[in-house]
Formats: structure tokens, C-alpha cells, sequence
């Protein structure tokens, strides 16, 4: 079985990768799920208080 640390990243500027057992995530990336977040609990707050979600 595979270790996760030994699988090669693909190209220079992977979006992840892993060293010794931890995981990095590029800046882009890290922007990108930051911001799906963040409209995620944008609507999720407006379909509350629009009452679609109680």
C-alpha cells in the first residue's frame, strides 16, 4: 500500500501536496476554497433569514 508522502506532486505548481505527512495547499487554492466558503454561508444565511432554511 501506498504511502500518501511518497506520491509525486504533478507539475511545479500543484495546488497540493504533501511533505512528511502534512498537507499544503497553494495560496490560489487555499483563496479559492475560502471564497466557495464564504458564499457558501452567505446563502445559507440568506435563505434563513428569508425563512427557505429554518
Amino acid at each position: 500500500m501506498d504511502r500518501i508522502e511518497d506520491k509525486p506532486t504533478h507539475g511545479k505548481n500543484a495546488s497540493l501536496r504533501v511533505e512528511k505527512g502534512k498537507i499544503y495547499f497553494s495560496r490560489d487554492a487555499e483563496r479559492k476554497f475560502y471564497f466557495a466558503l464564504s458564499l457558501i454561508l452567505f446563502l445559507a444565511g440568506l435563505f434563513y433569514k428569508l425563512g427557505i432554511l429554518q
